[in-house]
């Protein structure tokens, strides 16, 4: 985590701005809704460069369904961040800044560089960034639970205190919809050396520090049953939890992911979203990304 201030030095209790990056699935919709600001990334085939929306990806699966090379991916730039920590100390909020982890997106250095920048200008400016272990789905799950406690007049030290407990609860799983994708994207060793050789196997994936196998299953079936089964173990048996599904162009195995959470878990918030192409230039076209975080509530 990297900071420029103290909690409670000067920072008005309930002003607490939540920002993240693109890659994290929440949508724009759910992102205003909860009060989050989003630095957008890019992503770029060999003959265009796109910035991170969902009409951005629905489009680019579509493209790389026709026979397009998965695309590379970038991190916001720091402009992208200066946008929102600007305003956010100018107006006397601190800034919460959950982002990606490294092995998705080097948002991280970005984010720190702009965290600077406004620092050199408002010295008072309270700014932290944390690049917690969990990614994608799990992470926009995780800022669903924040921006709850931030609408109940959280302060940025009782946030801090809340995510140290809730983060190592919180979780992330990827069903692709066939090992073909992890082929091209160069990512198929990985999963390989923790799953062995899948053959016509598909892999559940978990996609936060590294790209690593969890489970695998004979079916698409399967392994969406064992990624329900798996996402919530860590948040603790009758946990209250809030649950993000995301998916690259594969809406209908979405929302069956969607009624599977609910009637398995204890779901406050349950948003059902786009897959960000950090994830989906990984796991390719037909995944889709299940994550889960305690909502700090009883259970």
């Amino acid at each position: 985590m990297l900071a420029s201030c103290q909690p409670g030095m000067g920072v008005p209790v309930t002003k607490v701005q939540l920002v993240t990056d693109s890659t994290t699935c929440l949508g724009a919709e759910a992102a205003l809704e909860l009060g989050i600001g989003v630095a957008r990334g890019s992503f770029a085939f060999a003959d265009e460069r796109l910035v991170d929306d969902e009409r951005a990806w629905r489009a680019a699966y579509e493209r790389i369904r026709g026979g397009a090379a998965l695309p590379r991916t970038f991190a916001p730039s720091e402009a992208a961040f200066l946008e929102h920590f600007r305003p956010a100390a100018q107006s006397g909020k601190a800034v919460l800044c959950l982002v990606t982890p490294f092995d998705v997106s080097p948002s991280f250095t970005t984010a720190s560089a702009a965290m600077l920048t406004v620092q050199d200008d408002l010295p008072a400016a309270c700014i932290k960034i944390s690049n917690p272990g969990v990614g994608h789905a799990g992470l926009g799950a995780l800022l669903t639970s924040a921006a709850g406690m931030v609408a109940q007049g959280a302060d940025l030290a009782a946030l801090l205190a809340a995510l140290e407990e809730l983060e190592p609860r919180a979780d992330a799983l990827v069903i692709p919809e066939s090992a073909e994708w992890l082929d091209a994207s160069g990512r198929l060793a990985l999963v390989e050396e923790k799953l062995g050789p899948l053959e016509a196997d598909v892999p559940v994936l978990r996609i936060g520090t590294r790209v690593t196998g969890v489970a695998r299953a004979a079916s698409h079936e399967g392994a969406l049953e064992a990624a329900i089964e798996r996402v919530g173990q860590r948040a603790g048996a009758g946990a209250v939890v809030n649950a993000v599904v995301a998916h690259a162009a594969a809406s209908g195995i979405a929302e069956e992911a969607a009624d599977r959470l609910r009637t398995r878990y204890r779901v406050e918030r349950l948003i059902v979203t786009e897959l960000s192409m950090a994830i989906g230039a990984v796991a390719g076209p037909g995944a889709v990304a299940i994550g889960v975080a305690p909502t700090g509530a009883g259970g």
